[in-house]
């Protein structure tokens, strides 16, 4: 059986899926990669995509190798340029895991509207399908997010044989990672590590580059803690030598907090607790 091939259509619907999913990717990794930056990403994926699918003699398996792979991570990088192998690796799961999401929809949509499953999905019920998606998965995973930001967590901190506990803020905009070992930075009042710390400080010294509003470029001292223990509603995470930056001044008007944690940490589960 053969099939009739519109390459300019099929151009089109990958260049708009793979955009509507980068822009996904950026949300979900919180990123600041600029809209031009994830259409040329979507523009590669989609061009690639053609190329793949019109070369003769290429093998199916080595097709979906590389669109599974080289394809995709070249998206990736090309969209945000400034990722680490490590959060290029989670945007590409994201990546597979939105796009089955959205196969998904469209096979349903196809079997279950009596108009679709007669005539079949055009371009544009493709498109507008992908775009009612993107807009359902923005706002609740917005609404997920913002309950996130807002929580507040007790947590110990251990150094050798001492310990403190204080409140963190769960912040989903602190990205900051250190450098060297690419470890997850909280940030912590200095003053809150006075009695821990004492006249000491860890062996492990890091300088942590930051920047916020307001201040363009900074550097905080960072250091390598012995445990760092966080309790949550339903379960204990237990984070082996974490990383820590100092903050000197306070990050709660109201004292409500002391750290702002990794949003990174409260996703590690703990199991030996």
């Amino acid at each position: 059986m053969r099939y009739k091939l519109y390459i300019d259509a099929f151009f089109l619907l990958n260049f708009f899926m793979d955009t509507l999913l980068l822009f996904l990717i950026r949300k979900i990794l919180n990123c600041t990669a600029t809209p031009l930056r994830i259409v040329l990403g979507g523009a590669f994926g989609a061009g690639m995509a053609c190329l793949v699918t019109v070369l003769p003699g290429v093998p199916s398996w080595l097709k979906l190798l590389a669109g599974y792979g080289c394809i995709s991570i070249s998206m990736i990088k090309i969209s945000f340029p400034g990722l680490h192998m490590r959060m290029v690796l989670r945007a590409a799961i994201s990546l597979y895991g939105l796009a089955f999401f959205l196969g998904g929809v469209l096979e349903a949509l196809s079997m279950q509207v009596p108009f679709f499953r007669k005539y079949g999905m055009g371009l544009m019920a493709v498109c507008m399908t992908g775009a009612a998606s993107y807009g359902v998965f923005a706002f609740f995973y917005d609404r997920w997010r913002r309950s996130r930001q807002c929580c507040v967590l007790p947590v110990k901190v251990v150094w050798k044989d001492r310990a403190v506990t204080m409140q963190a803020l769960v912040d989903t905009g602190n990205s900051l990672y250190e450098p060297i070992s690419h470890k997850p930075v909280s940030i912590v009042e200095k003053k809150a590590m006075e009695t821990v710390f004492g006249q000491e400080r860890p062996g492990l010294f890091r300088a942590v580059p930051f920047h916020s509003i307001g201040k363009a470029h900074g550097i905080l001292d960072g250091y390598e803690l012995s445990e760092l223990i966080i309790f949550g509603d339903s379960e204990i995470i237990k984070i082996e030598r974490p990383m820590v930056g100092l903050f000197d001044g306070t990050l709660s008007a109201g004292a409500a907090y002391q750290m702002i944690l990794h949003p990174a940490l409260t996703e590690r589960q703990e199991e030996g607790l």
